[in-house]
């Protein structure tokens, strides 16, 4: 009795284990490797001169943020 629920379960409870152990590879590869911290800087005038040559601010909001910043 208990060979047939051990081999009806087994396959799952593999095939489980090993979904689980692939997604916390991946997790842990994504977290060393990620782009998520890539193009922070630790100078607000410099983040704010990133963003406006991006085009993500205007000139108008870059001058009055740069002036507020450098105040």
């Amino acid at each position: 009795m208990w060979n047939a629920v051990i081999a009806g379960i087994s396959p799952h409870l593999v095939a489980g284990s090993i979904m689980v152990a692939v997604m916390g590879i991946m997790f842990a590869v994504h977290k060393m490797t990620g782009k998520h911290t890539a193009h922070r800087t630790q100078d607000p005038l410099q983040e704010l001169k990133l963003r406006f040559a991006r085009g993500e601010i205007s000139r108008e909001e870059y001058e009055e943020r740069r002036k507020v910043l450098t105040a």
